[in-house]
C-alpha cells in the first residue's frame, strides 16, 4: 500500500476494492464488474460498500457525491483515483 502524506491514510488498491465490494455483494467481483451484472449488489450492498470505504479512507470517501451512485467497480475507481484515494 502506498502512503499518502497528503489524505494521511494509507492509499486502497484496486486488490483491496474488489475484496471489499466482494465481501458487500457475497461474490466475487472484478474490474469488469457492474451491479446491473451482480443480483446482490442491492441498495444494501451499496450502503455496505460506501461504509466500508468510509472507514478504510478515515472519512475521505465520504465527501464524494458521485461515489454514491456509482454503479460497477470501474467507475468507483475513477472516483477514488480522481480523489487520489486509490493507486492503481
Amino acid at each position: 500500500m502506498q502512503y499518502n502524506n497528503y489524505h494521511c491514510f494509507k492509499m486502497l488498491t484496486t486488490n483491496q476494492l474488489t475484496k471489499l465490494i466482494s465481501k458487500s455483494v457475497g461474490e466475487k467481483v472484478n474490474l469488469k464488474s457492474t451491479a446491473t451484472k451482480i443480483e446482490n449488489w442491492d441498495s444494501l450492498a451499496q450502503l455496505n460498500i460506501l461504509s466500508s470505504l468510509d472507514k478504510l479512507t478515515k472519512g475521505k470517501s465520504s465527501k464524494l457525491e458521485k461515489l454514491s451512485s456509482a454503479d460497477s467497480v470501474d467507475s468507483i475507481i475513477k472516483i477514488l483515483s480522481k480523489a487520489k484515494l486509490i493507486k492503481k
